[in-house]
This record gives C-alpha cells, sequence and structure tokens, in this order.
C-alpha cells in the first residue's frame, strides 16, 4: 500500500455492535440499507475482538482498502447474492447470509449451504446459471477478476471482487462484508475465537528455532512454489517459519515454477504439499525429481524426515473458518 496511515484504535465492543445491527435481521438487511465503513477512509483501524477488547491482540485493517471495496456494492446492500468462490461462501454463511448460488468444488461446504443452488466451477462458473438466479451481485475473488469479468460481463451480472488469497485478506473481506451486510456483531465473535486459536498455535512455536519452509501446490504432474501470501504461506509467517520463495529466493510472485537447483540451493528444512490429487504419488514424484539432483542428500527436509503432505480439505482452498484447524496442523508440520 503507498498511503500514509495513521493508526486509529478502534476498539469493537459487544454493546456498540449490538446497537448497530439491533434493527437488522439475523441473515440480511432491508434493501434499503447502505453500505458504509465504519472508520475514516484513509486510516488504519486496529480490530479488537469483542470477548476481551482490553487484552486481546488486534489487527489492523487498512480503511482505504475496506472503504474502496465496500464502494463496490453501491448505496443498496444486496438482498441476493451468488458466490463465486468457496472461501466468501463461507464467510457469508459465518455472517448469517445465504446466498442464493455457490460454487461446484470437491472441498465439503458447511451443512448449511448444501441446499444452495449449484453454479459450476470457480474457474468456470455457468453463467446461464448464474443469470437465471437473478442475483443483486456476483462475489468473486480479486485473484481471477480479469477471467470472470470475461464471463459475467456480457450478460451484464453486477459483480464485486474481494481479495481472499492470504489469511490477512480473508480477515479483510470479513470485515468488509459485515459492514456491508451489517452483521459486524458476527464478525465480531467470529474473530475473538479465532484470536484465541491463533495464540494457542503460536504458542506452540515459542521460544523455538524458525525453519525455512517450501510450499509446494500441485499433483505429480505439476508443482508450484507457493509463497507468503497464499493461505498456508501466511499461516506460517504467522507462525515464525522462513518461506524460501520469499526470503531466499527474493520472488513477490504468488506461485512460482519448481526448479530443483533453486530448492538445492535454498534446503529448506521443511517441504509441505498441498495435492489436489493423490498426495503419496505427488510427494514420491517430487522425490524422485529432486533424487536427479546429487546433492539431494544433504537437503535438512529430507535428512529429517520433513517431507510431508498437508490436507487438503483444509488447504486446498483459502479458508478462514478452516485457519484455526489449519494452524494446527502446520504447526505440528513445522515444529
Amino acid at each position: 500500500m503507498n498511503a500514509t496511515y495513521r493508526k486509529l484504535a478502534l476498539c469493537v465492543s459487544v454493546s456498540l455492535l449490538a446497537a448497530s445491527v439491533a434493527a437488522c435481521s439475523d441473515n440480511q438487511p432491508e434493501a434499503k440499507t447502505s453500505p458504509s465503513a465504519s472508520a475514516s477512509p484513509g486510516t488504519a483501524a486496529s480490530v479488537k475482538p469483542s470477548a476481551s477488547p482490553s487484552a486481546a491482540p488486534s489487527f489492523t485493517v487498512d480503511e482505504s482498502k475496506a472503504t474502496e471495496l465496500i464502494a463496490q456494492f453501491g448505496q443498496q446492500a444486496p438482498a441476493k447474492v451468488v458466490s463465486a468462490s468457496v472461501a466468501i461462501a463461507e464467510i457469508l454463511n459465518t455472517l448469517g447470509v445465504k446466498p442464493v448460488g455457490v460454487p461446484t468444488s470437491t472441498i465439503a461446504l458447511a451443512d448449511e449451504l448444501q441446499g444452495v443452488q449449484k453454479i459450476g466451477s470457480a474457474l468456470k462458473p455457468d453463467v446461464e446459471q448464474v443469470t437465471k438466479l437473478q442475483p443483486d451481485v456476483v462475489l468473486g475473488p480479486t485473484s481471477i477478476k480479469d477471467s470472470l469479468e470475461k464471463q459475467f460481463k456480457p450478460a451484464n451480472l453486477k459483480t464485486a471482487y474481494i481479495p481472499t488469497d492470504s489469511l490477512e485478506e480473508l480477515k479483510l473481506s470479513m470485515v468488509v462484508l459485515s459492514r456491508v451486510f451489517k452483521q459486524e456483531q458476527k464478525a465480531a465473535d467470529f474473530f475473538a475465537k479465532l484470536d484465541k486459536q491463533e495464540q494457542e498455535a503460536l504458542s506452540v512455536a515459542k521460544g523455538k528455532t524458525a525453519p525455512k519452509v517450501m510450499f509446494l501446490f500441485g499433483s505429480a504432474e505439476s508443482f508450484m512454489l507457493m509463497n507468503e501470501n497464499t493461505f498456508p504461506g501466511s499461516l506460517a509467517k504467522k507462525l515464525g517459519a522462513s518461506n524460501i520463495v520469499s526470503d531466499v529466493l527474493k520472488s513477490k510472485e504468488t506461485y512460482v515454477a519448481l526448479n530443483i537447483e533453486n530448492v538445492v540451493a535454498a534446503n529448506p528444512d521443511v517441504i509441505l504439499l498441498v495435492a489436489h490429487g493423490d498426495p503419496d504419488a505427488a510427494i514420491k514424484k517430487f522425490e524422485e525429481d529432486v533424487k536427479k539432483n546429487g546433492a539431494w542428500e544433504k537437503l535438512n527436509a529430507f535428512k529429517n524426515g520433513k517431507v510431508k503432505a498437508l490436507d487438503y480439505n483444509t488447504f486446498g482452498v483459502a479458508s478462514l473458518v478452516k485457519a484455526p484447524n489449519a494452524y494446527k496442523e502446520l504447526a505440528e508440520k513445522l515444529f
């Protein structure tokens, strides 16, 4: 971000938030409710969970970015929403907002979303089906905005895009949607629980040497490296681990093509795989590729038996609601 921020202490308390949502239903606001930010544009708001505002660690919301994202929704909060993202559908569900359409996915959705109309894959939704649902807005992730716009724009569908790649982006999007749908209390309650679970996970890493980690994404046919701005990468960073893509290879790209020579040079302590196919086959293929390099036996990850697969149901899609379980699994494999 290029803007200069000034810190604004914005303590989110139960009483204030309860007052702000008292006139709204548990699911969706009235059509005339206008989305708005709760702090002045251009500031950075420090959001604290409502459970213990005086003691709980806070996270910073870029108010300039939040205001920009909220502006996409116009003057009226949408009554009918289609989500082109599992991550966004989960956030809506947490806020008590039921979408009229969700993507088809191998990742299991919450029980409350099981009966919702499927619109096809997140990358290639069924535009005809989406149009039939007559949504006020289609929500998608900013990472694939260009691709989705090419599909939705010809159908004259109103769209809005929010970031969902990393943990911090998911938190920002939760704040944004909670303001749009006037469900700040539910967001505050969720963040209170998440903060406690985060602190429990961080305690596992306390006092331990931070490992160098390499995240692989793909299948036995193709691998990519993931930097610290991805979902698993952002969690590992919070746990204190060093991501070789960001810290050793100095790449700012979110996904980087696998280069065995670079892996050997970086010498990660831990190698973790997110496989969308058979994880055992993927690890076996990766090990075969690495062993073609004569220096593979010197890699710390291999010497210490730290080449592991992560649960795809937990890490396959960036997920705010699954972050607690992701933290736990990641901490166990890193330390």
